[in-house]
């Protein structure tokens, strides 16, 4: 969790109550909007595995822990279609720039074995790490890039 949400849940004893306007697809409230950006960046990073490409996703039943997890310390609406679309919206943006950063990571070693070495101190397991580090070496990956 967010270390600003976690200070609020503390100091309210209450979950943060977050109201996403769906034609926007984010909060309208600026401090709603920075807590569940937060957050969501807290469940790509440590709640949900990266996926290589967003297609793996189930979006039915696949981000449920990370719905969990969000739903561990915010009043959301995450029944209404509208709003559970929005938040797939952001979390897919989210792991995307999560995926990015790993893969900036990799670039940094010369060999996939050294890579594999060097797993980052924030996202994936060991297992899922030498997972990407193969996905990044692969032609397939090289040639979408």
């Amino acid at each position: 969790m967010g270390k600003g949400l976690l200070k609020y849940f503390d100091a309210k004893k209450t979950k943060i109550k977050i109201d996403v306007n769906e034609s926007v697809g984010r909060p309208l409230d600026a401090d709603q909007s920075a807590k569940l950006s937060s957050q969501i960046g807290v469940v790509t990073r440590d709640v949900l595995p990266v996926p290589k490409k967003w297609k793996e996703v189930d979006e039915n039943h696949g981000l449920e822990p990370g719905f969990d997890h969000l739903k561990m310390f915010m009043d959301v609406n995450i029944d209404d279609p509208g709003v559970k679309q929005c938040l797939i919206n952001r979390i897919k943006i989210s792991t995307r720039n999560q995926r990015h950063k790993l893969h900036l990571h990799f670039q940094k070693y010369a060999t996939v074995q050294e890579a594999k070495n060097n797993k980052p101190s924030f996202g994936p397991n060991k297992e899922q790490w030498e997972e990407l580090c193969d996905y990044f070496a692969s032609e397939k990956f090289k040639v979408i890039v």
